[in-house]
């Protein structure tokens, strides 16, 4: 893993923050739930940031706030699943929003794969890989992460993220 560069809010940046979140707050994001196997057992947290990089290699990259526990375990472990979850998965990903919420547990429907690392049984699509590069910047680390194996589910309706809700975006293409 390599850290690329650091760099910290600077004085001033607190009104700039708060439009900024603000903006952010309008904009949809697709939901995932980025899991590892931690050294005190798996570590979970749901994510809007995810993003594809590339294909050649597969690469996914997203953001995580440093200071959470979860964080340091997906970090410091060997292996990773970003869990792309739909619609039908917004109670689940509202428990691993949540501090202190009860994850992993055997109804909420994960597998794990012979290292440990939880894969969704039922996500609509799971991306298995590790970390390869990290920036800090602020309270957050932008993770780079390239794919190894990819298990693809029933897509259902997507599950986004926008104003500090989760919504149903209905799937209304034809097939």
């Amino acid at each position: 893993m390599t850290a690329l560069h650091t760099t910290t809010p600077t004085p001033g940046d607190h009104d700039l923050s708060a439009e900024f979140r603000a903006a952010f707050r309008h904009h949809p994001g697709g939901i995932a739930i980025i899991a590892a196997a931690g050294d005190g057992g798996p570590v979970g947290m749901t994510a809007s940031s995810v993003a594809s990089v590339s294909v050649t290699p597969t690469t996914v990259l997203f953001s995580l706030m440093r200071s959470s526990r979860s964080a340091v375990g997906v970090l410091e472990a060997s292996a990773l699943s970003v869990n792309l979850v739909n619609a039908d998965h917004a109670e689940l990903a509202q428990i691993f929003a949540a501090h202190g919420a009860e994850r992993f547990t055997p109804e909420q429907g994960w597998e794990f794969l012979p290292d440990g690392t939880p894969v969704l049984g039922d996500a609509a699509a799971s991306l298995i890989g590790h970390v390869t590069h990290t920036v800090e910047l602020g309270e957050a680390v932008v993770v780079v992460a390239e794919i190894t194996d990819v298990r693809r589910g029933d897509p259902g309706d997507a599950l986004v993220y926008r104003n500090r809700a989760f919504h149903r975006l209905e799937d209304r293409t034809a097939d």
